[in-house]
């Protein structure tokens, strides 16, 4: 059988619990001659445990053999390896409906064991050397998410940099936060980060985006959570064009869960193209007239929610105007439309942040709790709700008076 070509961006890392199969492995490894590869004694919850404090391999054999619940432990392994990774998954059953479950999330490959050579050895070459240019068969890539203000001055930056921080920091997310604000931009000041520089010109010359250029782009805040910011002089026309932000996002979306966009208070075509491919949008308002009407304005100029695109509407600084404000209520009377996310006022916690360049991860109190929510709600964790006393229940229940 002939083996094929080095290829040096082949990593590839198997989790495997029986040791013939594993040899098996060992040995068709050899033959492909992959350029690095690991082998560990164990299956897909070990997977899970290594993952969680290293950077994934581009290949993965997982072995499911030992799992009672293979599909709801590959959707963990999911959440812990970078998208984009390519995936083949060993198991005892035949079973087809095990295989469609696994396809469903992406899985490049489902084999039988106890392991037969010549079939593992196709699948790996297939899935190394043969779909290198073709995202079918691989996992998952990342979700984008937009986070746009309705005006200056509501907290969106704010926001934006301590939703990342939370959802890497507590929720093991790989997340990444691009500030296409390259001339007043405050995502890495806001992180304590020294500007990097690159941003401009990679939105200018698309051509010239790949790993090496994205890793030189990176400012990292923690191990799972970077920013990418740019500090252009204000004489510098920014001028890109589109292929440029797509070329970005998808490069983007193939090494991290999320990435989150911070726009500039300002319509063009470019924060239409963001929006456009974006998978939420998270709309910042504050409860004052300004914010009403601007709101109103961008819900009809970006649409509403549609198939696997959603908006949610969080009202920041409620609390902050006393009576003048606009209370949530009236306010989404006027735009007929729900507020998901009413944020209180805190007038300590974001000057403490912004001048000591904290984030909110790992702290408490109702701002932080009230972004938690917001992070709950984006990866579709619902809070309990507070069962009604009985008493109570059968008087709405009837409606006796």
């Amino acid at each position: 059988m002939p083996t094929t070509s080095k290829v040096d961006s082949a990593d590839i890392l198997a989790f495997i619990e029986d040791p013939n199969d594993a040899e098996i492995v060992r040995d068709t490894f050899s033959r492909l001659d992959f350029k690095k590869s690991e082998i560990i004694n164990g299956g897909v919850k070990e997977a899970i445990e290594a993952l969680s404090h290293k950077r994934t391999a581009k290949y993965l054999v997982i072995d499911v053999s030992k799992s009672e619940l293979p599909i709801s432990d590959l959707n963990r392994l999911t959440e812990v390896c970078e998208p984009g990774v390519g995936v083949i998954v060993l198991g005892k059953k035949n079973d087809v409906g095990l295989y469609r479950d696994l396809m469903k999330l992406g899985i490049s490959d489902y084999l039988v064991t106890p392991l037969l050579p010549e079939i593992l050895w196709r699948a790996l070459r297939s899935l190394a050397f043969g779909e290198e240019k073709n995202t079918a068969g691989r996992s998952k890539v990342g979700k984008i998410i937009a986070f746009a203000g309705s005006r200056g001055g509501v907290g969106v930056t704010f926001i934006a940099t301590n939703f990342g921080s939370i959802l890497s920091a507590e929720k093991a997310r790989r997340t990444v936060l691009v500030d296409l604000d390259l001339h007043f931009g405050t995502v890495s000041l806001y992180c304590d980060l020294k500007q990097n520089t690159g941003l401009l010109e990679a939105l200018q010359n698309p051509d010239r985006i790949d790993q090496i250029f994205i890793n030189r782009l990176l400012i990292p805040v923690n191990d799972r959570y970077s920013v990418i910011s740019s500090d252009e002089s204000l004489s510098e026309q920014l001028t890109y064009n589109l292929e440029g932000l797509e070329t970005l996002f998808n490069h983007l979306s193939n090494l991290f869960h999320y990435v989150l966009v911070d726009i500039p208070h300002h319509s063009d075509q470019a924060t239409k193209e963001v929006i456009s491919h974006a998978d939420m949008m998270v709309l910042v308002t504050d409860p004052t007239l300004p914010g009403l009407r601007d709101t109103k304005r961008l819900i009809q100029q970006f649409g509403e929610e549609g198939t696997g695109r959603r908006v949610i509407l969080a009202l920041n600084k409620f609390g902050v105007y006393g009576e003048e404000e606009i209370k949530p209520n009236e306010f989404e009377e006027t735009i007929n439309r729900k507020i998901n996310h009413v944020i209180h006022f805190d007038n300590e916690t974001p000057m403490n942040c912004i001048n000591n360049g904290k984030l909110l991860n790992n702290q408490e109190g109702t701002l932080a709790n009230s972004l938690r929510d917001l992070v709950d709600d984006l990866l579709g964790i619902r809070k309990p709700e507070k069962p009604e006393h009985s008493f109570g229940g059968l008087l709405k229940r009837f409606k006796l008076k």
